[in-house]
């Protein structure tokens, strides 16, 4: 928010971030409750359940798959994580280092299920753990003969744009690994420019060459054929592909391939706590934008206030949570919210698409910022290093952010059916009325300020305290 504002200015500044971030970020924190309920827990129980012979505790894996037990789990996870983080950022450091190797021990404990399984073994270990989770005797070949029946190809012919169409997708799960931009305020030595490289650019590496290892796993231990059925069980939405309601994510199959009570609970432990840190990330990142937005009088002075005993901004934390609370309740007993909501995708790729472009554009539109920063001097042929690559990362950004909005295929926003109209455009229309909504916030608080005397534009000529 801060650089997007000072480049572009208040108006585009707090309209993407306030659209972008704030509001739509409400649906990340009851999906990372969903997460947490239903990819953590409901696996963890179903898994012990499975390999302990229990049907008590496959029946408490059901129900935090229940509309009931995944509001209950998001909004105790969303409450749980506002006491944390109130209760000061050191706090949370020592619980993300937990955080950290427990997910790393889950992760690399699915790889060698999925490394070391034979072949040979994946159709019969896969068959068997669908009938101890209540499943159909021969789940594999039911799963693959509905998915024919579906018309579905298994053994489709090469297609470019098929395959340049993943690029968004994956592009979308490694910007997060640039998310810490957010508290760099709260981050040591984030001034640093070396520091800022091993962060973000290392986290990309990082991030991108683990989801290789695991997309290269799940193709090994299964095959080409089981990736096509269990994509068509999550993205055609074919039941008999899923197992007890289950699409065959890499933790679910991992857990189905291992008869070991120890390996279950690694891996259940682990996505436990990636859901419980993702709704974390979403405190610290949007209630750091409030309270700037608060420093630049465009939020009410409440929002940036900070408690005295717990020196956090209390008042954000809490009015975030309170905002979260309608949106887990709509996002698990509104039928068709999550259709409703796809937007969510497309805003938060157009904040990193505007970062980008936002640090092309600083050393020109906010000259004194930049040259006050360390990266100032690195320059190529007299260019600021910083308009290069964020030109760059604005044009490629840009154009996910796009495709996106304009390729079906994605099955985000670009599937622009008039027909009936506006019930197949409903998508679309929220996620323009939201930027609109942010747009006449925006008018509303500066024209609130002026009448008091009070100038906001001046706001976005500094950056504000840390």
């Amino acid at each position: 928010y801060v650089f997007q504002s000072r480049a572009f200015g208040g108006f585009w500044g707090f309209t993407l971030l306030m659209s972008g971030f704030v509001i739509w970020i409400l649906q990340w924190v009851a999906l990372s409750g969903w997460l947490l309920a239903y990819l953590g827990f409901a696996p963890l129980f179903l898994g012990l359940g499975a390999t302990l012979g229990s049907t008590a505790l496959s029946a408490v894996g059901v129900w935090f798959t229940s509309a009931n037990g995944i509001i209950i789990t998001s909004i105790l996870n969303a409450f749980l994580s506002m006491v944390l983080l109130v209760s000061g950022f050191k706090n949370y450091v020592k619980v993300q280092y937990v955080m950290f190797y427990g997910i790393l021990v889950a992760f690399a404990t699915t790889l060698i299920v999925l490394f070391t399984t034979p072949a040979a073994e994946f159709v019969a270990r896969l068959n068997a753990f669908a009938v101890a989770s209540g499943g159909v005797q021969n789940f594999y070949q039911t799963a693959k003969d509905a998915v024919v029946a579906a018309g579905i190809d298994l053994n489709p012919p090469f297609s470019l744009l098929a395959t340049l169409l993943v690029a968004p997708i994956a592009w979308t799960s490694v910007q997060w690994a640039t998310y810490s931009a957010e508290q760099n305020g709260e981050i040591k030595e984030a001034r640093s420019f070396k520091n800022q490289v091993f962060i973000l650019v290392g986290s990309l590496i990082v991030t991108g060459i683990l989801l290789a290892l695991l997309g290269w796993a799940f193709e090994r231990v299964g095959g080409t054929e089981f990736v096509y059925i269990a994509g068509a069980g999550y993205w055609s939405l074919i039941p008999e592909a899923n197992i007890a309601g289950f699409n065959l994510w890499p933790n679910i199959l991992a857990i189905a391939l291992t008869a070991s009570p120890l390996v279950v609970i690694l891996i259940a432990f682990g996505y436990i706590l990636n859901s419980f840190q993702i709704v974390n990330n979403c405190y610290i990142g949007v209630t750091r934008i409030m309270v700037a937005m608060s420093l630049d009088r465009l939020l009410p002075e409440w929002f940036s206030k900070v408690n005295e005993r717990f020196h956090t901004p209390v008042n954000a934390h809490l009015a975030y949570f309170l905002a979260s609370i309608p949106v887990i309740l709509a996002y698990n007993l509104v039928g068709g919210w999550i259709g409703l909501t796809l937007g969510v995708t497309f805003a938060c790729g157009y904040v990193f698409a505007a970062s980008s472009l936002a640090g092309a554009l600083l050393p020109f539109r906010a000259k004194e910022v930049y040259e006050a920063s360390p990266g100032a001097k690195y320059k190529l042929g007299g260019v600021p290093w910083v308009t290069i690559l964020g030109g760059l990362g604005a044009v490629f950004g840009f154009a996910m952010v796009f495709a996106y909005l304009l390729a079906p295929q994605l099955g985000v926003l670009g599937n622009w059916n008039f027909a009936d109209f506006p019930r197949n455009l409903w998508a679309q229309i929220i996620a323009i009325a939201i930027v609109v909504v942010s747009a006449v916030w925006y008018f509303a608080a500066k024209a609130a300020q002026k009448r008091r005397g009070i100038n906001v534009d001046f706001a976005f000529k500094e950056i504000p305290p840390e």
